[in-house]
């Protein structure tokens, strides 16, 4: 049977470059959610449904490559992926008809989805995987992230349709340029006939779960928030750039921690600190200061998703499908959370929209600490 082979430095570069394209598209869904309601003269709920339909199709595509990658190399679902990616956002922004944008968003997360779960078995499930690289490939995603909404806050919300597309397509023409990792991921033989307890990789995918739908609930309704506060859409743009700013800080951090703490030190300590801003900002009357409050979320955030991602690949070396059903949580909590939010938020202001969110983070917390717990426990027993 053959076992997963080496990521040389250039295919690592072309992971390193897709990551970022993937954070730099998924945060322009802040601006893109409002300026789609005002283009289509559409509720806000319903261009947030839209994003639902771009989320669950990302679930769609990560399941179909989780079931074809043993019979087909991951760099043909890579290209694919970035391809239907661009022509999903090219239909969303440029067609008029109300059932085709519908299919278009489908399409794209679909792509989206592929390419994500791609990238994420190469980088984890590589002979060469380490924790380091891992906290490497988040924080470009987080420049990515960065790099989105401080685009639009420049160029203006009326070009959002081409710094997408151009984003895309540069991540589409590096697929080609760097076709490095022509390998198929193959999961390494078993060993022995022992079975391990999934207990503990259940609840710490849906702290996952929870967490993402925090993350991503902040990311999406910042600039909306902001409107609702009496501030423009580029300046709620501005301070969604801000956020994944500390965002990206918190991944860079990651990187510097990777090389001293384990991965579920750094998992656990951070979520329980991103209760401080959140609850600072829910008992703030000031608007002002609560979204200053809110956006300081984002730095311990950051290194969240990276050190899960090393830590659920370290305690599951025989199971290739615990980093599938972790990249599932993560568009899961994503598709589920912020779409269902769209229907209180309309009007609602910043401290009000931080207390909604105190319950998500709460849950995961709960979840990441019982789940490290017992995975704590069966390593005791088994090295007792």
């Amino acid at each position: 049977m053959s076992t997963a082979k080496d990521l040389s430095r250039l295919g690592f570069s072309q992971v390193t470059s897709a990551f970022a394209m993937m954070g730099f598209t998924s945060t322009c869904w802040g601006a893109i959610v409002p300026w789609l309601a005002l283009e289509n003269e559409i509720p806000i709920s319903t261009s947030g449904v839209l994003y639902g339909v771009y989320l669950f199709h990302t679930l769609v595509g990560t399941i179909t490559v989780q079931l074809l990658s043993k019979r087909i190399a991951l760099h043909t679902f890579v290209r694919i992926g970035i391809l239907l990616t661009l022509v999903g956002f090219a239909g969303i922004f440029f067609t008029d008809g109300n059932v085709f944008i519908w299919l278009f968003a489908a399409l794209g997360g679909f792509g989206y989805g592929g390419t994500g779960i791609s990238f994420l078995l190469l980088i984890t499930r590589c002979a060469n995987a380490s924790h380091y690289r891992m906290n490497v490939v988040s924080a470009a995603t987080g420049v990515g992230a960065l790099m989105g909404p401080l685009m639009i806050s420049l160029l203006g919300s009326e070009n959002i349709p081409w710094i997408v597309l151009t984003s895309v397509t540069g991540a589409l023409a590096t697929s080609w340029i760097f076709p490095d990792a022509k390998w198929q991921f193959s999961p390494a033989p078993k060993k022995g006939s022992t079975t391990t307890s999934k207990l503990p990789l259940v609840l710490v995918i849906l702290g996952v779960i929870f967490y993402s739908g925090l993350e991503n609930s902040i990311g999406a309704w910042i600039p909306t928030v902001a409107v609702n506060s009496g501030m423009t859409l580029e300046r709620g743009t501005l301070f969604s750039s801000i956020f994944y700013l500390l965002f990206t800080a918190g991944r860079f951090l990651g990187v510097w921690l990777s090389t001293r703490v384990k991965p579920e030190t750094i998992v656990l300590t951070m979520i329980a600190l991103t209760s401080i801003p959140l609850i600072a900002t829910s008992l703030s009357g000031n608007l002002n200061l609560a979204l200053t409050a809110l956006i300081i979320a984002g730095l311990f955030l950051g290194p969240i998703f990276p050190n899960t991602s090393s830590w659920v690949a370290k305690r599951t070396p025989d199971f290739p499908g615990g980093t599938t059903l972790l990249m599932l949580a993560v568009m899961g909590g994503g598709f589920l959370f912020p779409p269902a939010l769209g229907y209180f938020i309309e009007g609602t202001l910043t401290n009000a929209f931080a207390t909604l969110l105190l319950p998500l983070l709460f849950i995961s917390i709960a979840f990441f600490l019982f789940g490290g717990r017992l995975w704590r426990e069966s390593k005791s027993g088994a090295s007792a």
